[in-house]
């Protein structure tokens, strides 16, 4: 039998690595017993992504950052919360995507639901290439409006960073499931843009 030496590691990186102890679901459990650290930082882990991905469901940015901050009062006020079947992640978005449900519900839009956001990436390189990345857009937008809601839902999460998993999760469906809409979905999109 091989014994490896006590100091095998010592002054190596695993010596120095240390596990990410600051998992979502700690932050949130300190954020809950009132440390206002961790929930600044819970914040800013899923500001962008979770704001993005209302902004995508809404179209709108005043709405979107309403039902952002709604959400996270949500969050706040939780209480006998397991993560035992999902992740925070998953449970943050099932909360995002339930509210703007509930505000789509509770408004009337001539339009459909999801509009093109409001700001277009100025990287492009000429007045050309913007207008040809605008209307790249908006085929796409369009091609989105007409999704069936199971597979917009798909969309939307997975711009949004989501893992095939945690999409699951939000949706409540098998993982076989996301990756057949997300089949699904690349067909169709594929065909119209």
């Amino acid at each position: 039998m091989f014994l490896a030496p006590a100091n095998l590691f010592t002054g190596t990186v695993f010596a120095r690595w240390k596990p990410d102890v600051e998992t979502d679901e700690a932050l949130f459990l300190a954020a809950m017993g009132g440390d206002l650290t961790a929930f600044e930082r819970l914040y800013a882990r899923y500001e962008r992504r979770l704001f993005g991905f209302l902004l995508r469901l809404l179209g709108d940015r005043a709405e979107a950052e309403e039902v952002f901050h709604d959400v996270f009062v949500s969050v706040l006020q939780s209480k006998h919360v397991r993560f035992e079947e999902a992740r925070f992640s998953a449970w943050l978005f099932r909360i995002a995507r339930n509210a703007a449900s509930n505000r789509h519900r509770s408004r009337s839009r001539s339009e459909g639901a999801l509009a093109k956001e409001a700001a277009i990436d100025g990287t492009s390189a000429t007045p050309l290439d913007r207008l040809l990345e605008e209307e790249r857009s908006f085929r796409l937008s369009s091609a989105v409006k007409k999704l069936p809601e199971a597979l917009a839902d798909v969309f939307h999460l997975r711009c949004s960073g989501l893992s095939y998993e945690e999409i699951a999760a939000v949706l409540e469906v098998p993982l076989g499931t996301v990756k057949s809409r997300m089949n699904s979905l690349t067909n169709q999109l594929r065909g119209e843009v």
